[in-house]
């Protein structure tokens, strides 16, 4: 199911599109929902602060190596298949939390989900590359980003008003990825990947298809905004924020605590993410996908120095803003990018290695500040952030083969 490559509307009325979709909300939960648990786990477990954070990065390690995985399996198998038993890997891994005694079993069972969720990611994105081309490509992956966006502004404070029952209560929302799942079986059309070969010859392959200059482009594009996403503002910012405030702080005659402040702070980064996503097709029908990453990374440079040259909590606030913004720009473009790099035979791996990527930015970006830090302070990191930002939109600028520099090309 081809979609004309001009269409610039989002294709709501696809039961398809809208499976995609909720796997990806369902994916979102994984870690935006039990963020606001973490902190309350040193007092709870008697656990140290650390410890704690590994609730955090058991999720997210295991997709670094199992989406690629999940992408040959895509690949070889069908789409339908492997969606189906990620969301329920993804479900039934989080549901058994509530069931398990020890922390280290927790997170045994956080990895497990983590393998799930890097599997419905990568299909999910596969299903828009496979279903749509060209600008309409674009549109759907910017509401698909969008929808990541909304749930990251959101499920934080849904998570933090349910474990107000007990830390664990919160993982049986994860249940609703079982029904995803269902739904998936019925919605999703598993057309046949023509791709007999297997083992070796599938790598070999896939290596030969893919574009060298554009493949390293795309993939070390999606790993440093990851990285400055997760380490400057998700580190760096709060940190930052933290030490700002002293005390309660009043906004529009409201009272509220500092880490209410920070969290609304991260909240319009989301919201800001959101809102530019939801604008991509019309973007890409005026500016090619190159460009507009470009675009994206020079936002993000600008939001990163805006923060270290102001270093205030109002001049945080507008450079987590302006980093939203380029978060937008970036997303929707990139993925469009990488399911174009090669045939409809390889591209679930491919756009599993850009998950691969994603998920590898996400886990070093928190270490990596929190680590250079202790040396250098989190302010200067923002303008280091802000400057290698900068950096790579220079390089992006001037490389990069013709093949991906217009918005899609079709297979």
């Amino acid at each position: 199911m081809d979609s004309a490559s001009g269409e610039t509307t989002v294709p709501w009325g696809d039961p398809q599109f809208r499976v995609v979709v909720a796997s990806t909300l369902a994916g979102v939960l994984g870690v935006t929902l039990v963020t606001p648990i973490v902190p309350l786990l040193p007092a709870v477990l008697g656990v140290t602060d650390s410890t704690a954070s590994l609730l955090i990065t058991a999720y997210t390690l295991p997709g670094v190596f199992f989406s690629p995985v999940a992408g040959v399996l895509a690949d070889r198998h069908g789409r339908r298949r492997v969606l189906f038993w990620s969301l329920l890997c993804f479900s039934l891994g989080g549901v058994a939390v509530l069931l398990a005694g020890e922390f280290t079993t927790v997170l045994l069972l956080r990895g497990v989900q983590g393998m799930g969720a890097s599997g419905l990611f990568a299909v999910a994105v596969t299903l828009i590359g496979d279903t749509y081309e060209g600008v309409q490509r674009n549109a759907a992956l910017g509401a698909n980003g969008a929808a990541i966006s909304v749930g990251a502004a959101v499920y934080p404070l849904f998570g933090g008003a349910i474990a107000t029952l007990g830390w664990k209560a919160p993982f049986a929302v994860y249940a609703v990825g079982s029904l995803v799942a269902l739904w998936a079986l019925r919605a999703v059309e598993d057309v046949p990947v023509e791709n007999p070969a297997g083992g070796f010859a599938y790598v070999r392959g896939a290596l030969h298809a893919l574009p060298v200059g554009a493949a390293v482009s795309l993939y070390g594009t999606a790993i440093v905004t990851f990285v400055l996403l997760f380490g400057g503002v998700f580190t760096a910012i709060p940190f930052l924020l933290a030490r700002a405030f002293t005390g309660p702080v009043t906004v529009g005659g409201v009272s509220l605590a500092p880490s209410a402040l920070i969290g609304v702070v991260l909240t319009t980064n989301a919201l800001t993410t959101a809102v530019v996503a939801s604008r991509s097709g019309p973007l890409a029908a005026r500016y090619t996908n190159r460009e507009l990453l470009v675009f994206g990374l020079a936002a993000y440079g600008l939001g990163l120095v805006v923060g270290w040259a102001g270093g205030t909590p109002a001049w945080l606030t507008l450079g987590v803003l302006v980093v939203g913004a380029g978060q937008g720009l970036i997303l929707p473009p990139l993925d469009a990018s990488v399911s174009d790099l090669a045939p409809r035979r390889y591209r679930a791996g491919s756009l599993s290695l850009r998950t691969s990527a994603a998920w590898l930015g996400t886990t070093i970006g928190p270490v990596l500040f929190t680590t250079l830090a202790t040396v250098t302070g989190y302010r200067l990191l923002l303008l280091g952030g802000g400057l290698g930002a900068f950096a790579v939109a220079s390089v992006l600028s001037r490389t990069g083969p013709s093949r991906w520099v217009g918005p899609v090309d079709a297979d």
